[in-house]
């Protein structure tokens, strides 16, 4: 196996769809890649397995095992020159884990330390409605044994393979964004905008949300407005139709614009009055920080390590799940305080600046890496 020269910088090879891809997975990726600070004394290299932008989560398909093999040869390669393989996987249903196994496989065959790190809204939720292993899911966890460690990003998933991997070392990594990139700005004037980013599914709550926006225009509520940013990625065109369509019967079908990225939806969120994510299930998701980071107070459910970023009445108001009264209640609060707003919006930045920074993460990750390496 080939090695670089002795003392240059450990090499860390991060395996994730990026762009063109979108999502939770693709920002942190090319996050960690990109991150000053602690990191800088690794040599981080993105190895890119996007072949489309747009895709439906899950498939089982023939291309999709050869992109798996091809994707498998690719690590094992790149291990070769690597000291540590970094695979950033969803992990469920099972053709993830299946292919997160393979490729975790695949650098630990090249030489290289593997970490696995499962940012699973399913795993990292706690709820059973979300992730409840039968006994073929639960054998097949165990093929995670190859890599020489897991990561998840919330407390609750890592509660939850350390009872599911027996034997492999399990650790927590919060999430993180550039704040800087996400500063707050001035509010549009008029209406408050309730800005929803995310996939245009069920499980992100979006039925109750549309539910509770039509219980607020039966209410009465004036002064606000609905944006929905987000399209059918992982879902499939049907599910996001279906959300449409009652976005439509709830008389709110102008909310719906479709998927924004890059400097687009810095500026939606930074204009954005409240933020709402009523998921069902979540793991530690990177739009609400980016939200927080922008000085946007939140509204969101009780899933994952939600309530572990967000305080209730600090940063944001927490509702349970498939609950629109409740969440429709929080909405209306908000959109009638506006002092409210400014305060919570104030604490949510204070809060994403001192905990989830990529100086925070970098200082993580990098003792993440040495350990790993040390244990070899």
């Amino acid at each position: 196996m080939a090695r670089r020269a002795p003392g240059t910088r450990p090499r860390v090879v991060v395996v994730a769809q990026a762009s063109p891809a979108q999502g939770g997975i693709t920002s942190f990726a090319e996050t960690i890649v990109a991150a000053p600070g602690a990191l800088a004394d690794f040599d981080m290299v993105l190895l890119n397995t996007t072949r489309q932008a747009v895709r439906v989560g899950g498939e089982v398909s023939a291309a999709n095992v050869r992109h798996a093999v091809t994707d498998a040869w690719r690590v094992f390669r790149a291990a070769r020159q690597a000291d540590v393989v970094h695979v950033q996987t969803a992990l469920m249903p099972l053709p993830p884990l299946l292919r997160a196994i393979a490729l975790c496989a695949a650098g630990r065959l090249g030489g290289a330390r593997v970490l696995c790190h499962v940012h699973s809204g399913r795993v990292n939720s706690g709820r059973t409605e979300a992730f409840d292993p039968g006994r073929l899911t639960r054998a097949l966890l165990h093929g995670l044994a190859v890599a020489h460690g897991v990561l998840t990003c919330a407390n609750l998933g890592t509660a939850t393979l350390r009872r599911l991997v027996p034997g492999v070392p399990v650790e927590t990594v919060d999430n993180a964004v550039d704040v800087d990139a996400f500063r707050p700005q001035p509010g549009e004037p008029g209406e408050v905008v309730v800005l929803f980013v995310g996939t245009l599914s069920q499980r992100k709550g979006l039925a109750d949300l549309i539910e509770a926006a039509r219980l607020l225009v039966e209410r009465g509520v004036e002064g606000w407005r609905l944006v929905v940013v987000g399209g059918a990625n992982e879902v499939g065109d049907a599910e996001a139709d279906a959300l449409r369509a009652a976005g439509v019967a709830a008389g709110v079908s102008d909310a719906f614009v479709g998927p924004l990225a890059g400097q687009a939806l810095r500026d939606r969120i930074a204009s954005a009055g409240v933020f709402v994510l009523p998921s069902h299930w979540e793991g530690q998701p990177i739009a609400l920080l980016e939200a927080m980071a922008s000085g946007v107070p939140v509204v969101a459910t009780t899933v994952g390590a939600v309530p572990d970023v967000v305080r209730d009445g600090v940063d944001g108001l927490l509702v349970e799940p498939h609950r629109p009264h409740e969440l429709a209640d929080a909405l209306h609060g908000l959109i009638k305080d506006e002092a409210e707003r400014g305060r919570l919006g104030a604490s949510a930045r204070a809060r994403v600046v001192e905990r989830h920074g990529l100086d925070t993460l970098g200082g993580r990750l990098a003792e993440v890496y040495r350990a790993s390496l040390a244990g070899r």
